[in-house]
């Protein structure tokens, strides 16, 4: 798959930036973040139940959390060759966009059906912002260490 990529990345469009992020979400091991996202679920449902109650749809909101930022930071962590990974390693905020994104959109779709859009649009705001932040802070605690070596590159 080509992936647009300009030498000049402050002119890149907010599209572009898009299209270069979900190619460098192509390569992500969904096997571990998809497992990252059971096992949260299933302990966040664990704990509702032992409270006396069933909070399917919160369980699942905190599961789509990990799934997008295991799979985010799985981008800006892993030493992929990849041109879209690489941009996502020099530009962690922009490209955590994607996974916060991403985040917000499936947990507004999974707590619209048990409350009213308000309260869901709060919700998946909140989540989301929870996906961005981890995922940036991933790729810039990952791009600090290894900022050493890659000096005077241009991606």
């Amino acid at each position: 798959m080509s992936t647009p990529l300009r030498n000049d990345q402050q002119g890149m469009s907010r599209r572009e930036e898009m299209t270069v992020s979900s190619a460098a979400m192509a390569d992500v091991p969904w096997g571990v973040a998809g497992a990252a996202g059971a096992v949260v679920t299933g302990a966040d449902l664990l704990l509702h139940l032992m409270g006396g109650h069933l909070g399917l749809g919160s369980s699942l909101a905190a599961g789509t959390v990990a799934l997008f930022s295991v799979a985010g930071g799985s981008v800006v962590v892993r030493n992929r060759a990849s041109r879209a990974a690489r941009w996502a390693r020099s530009n962690p905020w922009r490209f955590a966009i994607l996974p916060g994104a991403a985040t917000a959109i499936i947990v507004f779709v999974i707590s619209v059906i048990g409350s009213s859009i308000f309260g869901s649009a709060f919700t998946a705001l909140w989540h989301g912002a929870i996906a961005f932040g981890l995922t940036g802070a991933a790729g810039a605690i990952a791009g600090s260490r290894t900022s050493g070596k890659n000096r005077g590159r241009s991606y």
